[in-house]
C-alpha cells in the first residue's frame, strides 16, 4: 500500500479535529486582539477654573443608604469561585448586616435574582482574564458584552473595552485595579469615559489609581465593595460599602446620585488587624455613623459626621498630597487654595471605620466639565489592519504552497 493510501486510526483523525479546533480558537483570539482600533490620547489637564463643584451640595443627612455592588454567587458549577454562596444565603447575610442593597455581580452573567423588585439593579463582572485581571463591574447593565482580551491588555484595549461596555451599561467601573495589576497606576492618567472606580476592595485598594485619575482631571468617584466569594465566611463580608444619598431606592435615583458623586466609600478595618465574628460585624454595621455635613462656604470646606468627634480627618489634594490633618474634632475644615485642583477628604471615624469622600473639583463653569482624551486614530488603525491582512495572506499562501509540494512528493 502506498503512503498516500494509508489508512489512519481513530486517534489520528481525533488529533486532526482537535488541532483544527485549536487553530480556529487561536485565529478567533487573534482576530479579537488585532481588531482593536488604535487610539491617540490628548494631553490630560488637571481640574481648573474659578468654580468649585461640591458633589454633596444637595445632600440630605437623613437619606443615606448602604449599597454594595460586587458579590458573587455560585455559578458554572463553582468554577468562577462562587463556592457555596447561594442567592438566599446572600440575602440573609446582607440583610442581617443592614445593607439596603447588595448587588450580585457574577462573571459574565446578569443574575436575575430579585429582578421582580423595584430596586433591582442589573450588574455583572466583565472579564475572562485569570492572571492579570483587567476586570470591570458593569452597573445598570442591559446585556453582557461577551468580547474580552483575556491574556493581556494594552492601553488601547483597556480604553476600547471601557467604551464598548459603556454602550451596554449605565456605569463601567474598573474593578480591583491594583489586584494582579490589571490596571497600572499610569493607565489612569489617560483612561477616560468612566465615572466610578472601585477604590476599596479586600484584594487591593486603589488610592494611587484614584489620585492619578483625579490629578489628571478625570472626575472619578470612589466605591467600596466586599467582592464576596464565600458568603458563609465572616471574614469575607462587611469590609467595605458605599453610602448613597437618595430619597428612595429607585434605580434611576441611585444612578443620578452616583453620577454626580453624592456618595462615599466606607472601609471597616476588620480584615487582618481586628478580625470579627459575623455577629460583631452586624453590630458594627448597624451602629455606623454617617456623613452629616460636607459643605462649601465660600472656599472653605466644612466636614462633620453624626458621631460627636472624628479620630482624624485628612484633606488630600493633587498627587495624593496631604494638605491638612486634624485630630479628635467635631468639625473639620479646610480653606481651598487657588492652586488646589481638587480636594478629597479621608475621615478616620474611630480607628476602625474610615470614610472616603468624593472630591471637590475645579471647573471653568458652574456645571462640571468632563474631559475625554481618547480619539480613534483612523489612519494608523487602517494601516495596521492592512499590514495584518497582508501578513496573514502571505502566511496562508506559504502554507498552501508547502502543503501542495508535500502532496506532489507523496505521489
Amino acid at each position: 500500500m502506498s503512503k498516500g493510501k494509508q489508512k489512519h486510526g481513530f486517534w489520528f483523525y481525533f488529533g486532526r479535529v482537535m488541532a483544527g479546533i485549536g487553530i480556529a480558537l487561536l485565529l478567533l483570539v487573534l482576530y479579537i486582539y488585532l481588531s482593536v482600533p488604535t487610539y491617540s490620547f490628548k494631553e490630560p489637564k488637571p481640574f481648573s477654573g474659578e468654580y468649585l463643584y461640591n458633589p454633596y451640595q444637595d445632600m440630605k443627612p437623613d437619606q443615606w443608604k448602604k449599597y454594595h455592588f460586587h458579590c458573587h454567587s455560585r455559578k458554572y458549577f463553582g468554577l468562577t469561585n462562587g463556592r457555596k454562596s447561594t442567592e438566599s444565603t446572600i440575602d440573609s447575610v446582607y440583610q442581617a448586616l443592614g445593607y439596603d442593597h447588595y448587588g450580585i455581580s457574577d462573571y459574565m452573567y446578569i443574575n436575575p435574582h430579585n429582578a421582580d423588585k423595584e430596586d433591582y439593579i442589573p450588574a455583572y463582572e466583565h472579564g475572562y482574564g485569570l492572571f492579570r485581571k483587567t476586570h470591570q463591574i458593569c452597573i445598570g447593565a442591559e446585556s453582557v458584552y461577551q468580547v474580552d482580551y483575556p491574556f493581556m491588555q494594552n492601553l488601547n484595549m483597556k480604553q476600547h473595552m471601557i467604551n464598548k461596555l459603556g454602550e451596554h451599561s449605565r456605569f463601567v467601573m474598573p474593578a480591583h485595579a491594583s489586584f494582579t495589576k490589571g490596571y497600572k497606576v499610569n493607565d489612569m492618567m489617560l483612561l477616560s469615559n468612566y465615572r466610578l472606580l472601585e477604590v476599596l476592595n479586600p484584594y487591593g485598594d486603589a488610592f494611587e489609581h484614584w489620585d492619578m485619575a483625579l490629578s489628571n482631571g478625570h472626575r472619578v468617584y470612589a466605591l467600596g465593595n466586599d467582592d464576596t466569594h464565600n458568603i458563609n465566611k465572616a471574614n469575607e463580608v462587611c469590609h467595605n460599602m458605599t453610602m448613597v444619598n437618595t430619597p428612595d431606592f429607585d434605580p434611576e435615583h441611585i444612578y443620578e446620585a452616583l453620577d454626580k458623586g453624592s456618595s462615599y466609600a466606607v472601609e471597616f478595618d476588620n480584615w487582618y488587624h481586628f478580625p470579627m465574628t459575623l455577629e460583631e460585624k452586624i453590630a458594627q454595621a448597624k451602629a455606623l455613623p454617617h456623613l452629616r455635613r460636607a459643605e462649601l462656604v465660600g472656599d472653605t470646606l466644612f466636614v462633620e459626621i453624626s458621631s460627636p468627634t472624628m479620630e482624624e480627618v485628612q484633606f488630600i489634594g493633587q498627587d495624593g498630597k496631604v494638605l491638612k490633618t486634624e485630630e479628635k474634632v467635631a468639625t473639620a475644615w479646610y480653606v481651598i487654595q487657588p492652586e488646589d485642583h481638587y480636594v478629597r477628604t479621608h475621615i478616620n471615624v474611630n480607628g476602625l471605620q474610615h470614610f472616603y469622600l468624593n472630591p471637590i473639583t475645579r471647573h471653568p463653569t458652574p456645571t462640571p466639565v468632563d474631559q475625554r482624551l481618547d480619539v480613534v486614530n483612523k489612519a494608523q488603525t487602517y494601516l495596521y489592519w492592512f499590514v495584518y491582512i497582508v501578513s496573514f495572506a502571505a502566511l496562508a499562501w506559504y502554507l498552501f504552497k508547502k502543503t501542495k509540494e508535500k502532496k506532489e512528493e507523496s505521489k
